[in-house]
């Protein structure tokens, strides 16, 4: 029940990364039938007792009932236009965690586990679940030797994601007055309300501060190179250079950024989101048309849905006013036309 295999799945589609290199391979456990039976049996239970007494902070949106991605996104543009509203500009940080569920550390899990009144029996299932863990890695058939696993969650385990978020559900609580914060899952987004033209932000610093000490408390690695800033300031504002510190060193804000799958830009104005969309929307109407000579309408129409539209309509409600969506417009109906073979 505690063994596991781990399997390397690469992770270098659409990237420049080579498939030589160990660290571009996402490492995934194949654990066995009764050990999912067993960490299901515990879910649904950690479910239930965690909404029936609303213990997930508000802020986390990732693995919880009825939220998503897009309520992530509604939650970051509207912490962003409240600071506008207040004649404030609006700084993102967004933290970028290395390998957070392979970190965590089972005996603090266990504590916060206890803290929100997982006791007894039940506490002693989760620990059980969690010890002695042996893994060996099989790569092409060869497999190393078992090793113990004293950290983390197996990758891919139906119990991981969410004890990972009572791992993580005290860190909202640093955050307070003017400043927010937006979860899913270890993507972890800090806001902050700043004056026009504040060149010192010690108070922001402060609260990066605190951040980090928390993370490096629960033994969660920031990944300070990948972590991105953006100052979001309306379109008719001159951006002014501020001095954002990170572990004592400079942050230097960016131009553009992903926060869970869509590029958000400095003026918020969605010409870059677009332009990345029309890149992958260009390719998925190429695969319709190619589909659409070898078979009929309805699989045509499958794979439209499918691949074409389910990317075209991923967080549209955030970037659907864009000045630019025309250019979407017309890769639709390009990939409409092209089921029904049309040539106008």
């Amino acid at each position: 029940m505690k063994h596991s295999k781990i399997v390397p799945l690469g992770n270098t589609l659409g990237k420049s990364g080579s498939t030589s290199d160990p660290t571009n391979f996402r490492p995934i456990s194949v654990l066995p039938t009764f050990s999912k039976i067993f960490a299901k049996l515990i879910l649904n239970q950690l479910l239930s007792y965690f909404h029936k007494y609303d213990l997930l902070h508000v802020k986390q949106f990732g693995f919880t009932r009825g939220r998503s991605t897009i309520d992530a996104g509604v939650e970051l543009i509207h912490n962003i236009f409240e600071a506008w509203e207040e004649s404030h500009d609006a700084l993102g940080v967004f933290c970028d965690l290395s390998k957070a569920f392979d970190c965590f550390v089972h005996e603090t899990l266990v504590r916060k586990l206890h803290h929100y009144g997982i006791q007894g029996v039940a506490l002693d299932l989760i620990s059980y679940y969690l010890r002695d863990r042996v893994q060996m890695v099989d790569v092409n058939g060869k497999r190393s030797y078992g090793s113990f696993v004293k950290i983390g969650v197996p990758q891919g385990s139906i119990l991981g994601p969410f004890l990972f978020l009572i791992y993580i559900n005290d860190l909202p609580y640093l955050v307070k007055d003017n400043h927010g914060i937006v979860l899913f899952a270890d993507d972890t987004s800090l806001m902050f309300k700043i004056k026009r033209r504040e060149l010192a932000l010690d108070d922001v610093n402060n609260y990066l501060a605190k951040v980090v000490q928390w993370f490096e408390a629960n033994n969660l690695v920031l990944n300070e190179n990948k972590t991105k800033c953006i100052k979001f300031t309306l379109p008719n504002v001159k951006h002014v250079k501020t001095t954002i510190l990170l572990n004592n060193e400079e942050l230097n804000p960016v131009d553009t950024t992903v926060f869970l799958g869509i590029t958000l830009d400095a003026k918020l104005q969605w010409g870059p989101h677009v332009n990345n969309l029309s890149n992958r929307l260009s390719s998925a109407a190429y695969a319709v048309k190619k589909i659409r000579h070898l078979t009929d309408i309805e699989t045509a129409r499958l794979v439209y849905f499918s691949y074409f539209h389910s990317i075209m309509s991923y967080e549209i409600l955030l970037w659907g006013n864009a000045a630019d969506i025309g250019t979407i417009f017309v890769l639709q109906k390009k990939a409409v036309r092209a089921i029904y073979k049309m040539s106008h």
